[in-house]
């Protein structure tokens, strides 16, 4: 009797958590319930949990976690350690937001949720606009990491660092879902916006699938916030130019 209230209880959680994880929207995998289990099962085979994504010190030692590591040259390990921004980001003031506690997609709202338009419109218009201020070294394809959505990839033209495999190219991209993000970083960088309350680490950076810079940028709620984000993404855009 205990195992059968235990199966029913453990089938209702799934489903609650399933509707959870449709609210957010397209993502990363099938939107639909293979999709769903997909992630459960990443998530019990993770070793990384939900609360892991902004601890400090996770880029301390990448040669114990970043993919391609060892096939880095000297100067690619130098330059995934230095900093490319041009000068230290704010600190982003009230609460710190989270994403949502899935593996894939990551998220920070729910589809539905109410976006600010001037905000959304002042993003866009400057994400678009990297794409002009990159032309001769990026150009933008389907996010091969999302499956659909626009993203910026660098240029066959430009050396990838090893480090940079996993992620078939692709610099950023924006969801159309929530408006969070995804950009891969330095790690020094991936530091500073993690500890300065600007994203969190994806759950899945640092394996065969995910740079280990790879990072969620959380919503603006502000048109003054989506300059410190545009500098985010340039600062990821600089760094894979850097192969």
């Amino acid at each position: 009797m205990g195992s059968t209230l235990s199966s029913k209880h453990d089938d209702a959680g799934l489903m609650e958590g399933y509707k959870a994880w449709k609210a957010m929207g397209e993502g990363g995998t099938s939107h639909s319930w293979a999709g769903y289990m997909s992630q459960v099962s990443a998530e019990k085979t993770m070793a990384f949990g939900a609360d892991d994504t902004i601890k400090p010190g996770f880029y301390d030692r990448p040669e114990k976690l970043a993919t391609g590591w060892k096939r880095a040259t000297e100067e690619q390990r130098a330059n995934a350690r230095k900093s490319f921004f041009k000068e230290p980001l704010p600190v982003r003031p009230g609460p710190r937001a989270r994403a949502k506690p899935f593996v894939y997609p990551q998220r920070e709202r729910n589809a539905a949720d109410p976006q600010d338009p001037a905000v959304k419109k002042a993003y866009m218009d400057a994400f678009n606009s990297l794409g002009e201020i990159n032309a001769e070294s990026t150009e933008w394809k389907t996010s091969a990491l999302e499956k659909h959505g626009q993203a910026l990839f660098t240029k066959r033209s430009v050396p990838l660092t090893p480090l940079a495999g996993p992620t078939s190219r692709e610099i950023c991209h924006i969801h159309g879902t929530d408006m969070s993000g995804h950009v891969t970083l330095s790690f020094k960088d991936a530091e500073e916006v993690i500890s300065k309350g600007w994203g969190e680490r994806h759950r899945l950076s640092g394996t065969d699938w995910i740079h280990l810079g790879y990072t969620m940028l959380y919503v603006p709620n502000t048109v003054e916030e989506t300059a410190v984000l545009t500098k985010i993404y340039q600062a990821g855009i600089d760094y894979m130019k850097s192969g």
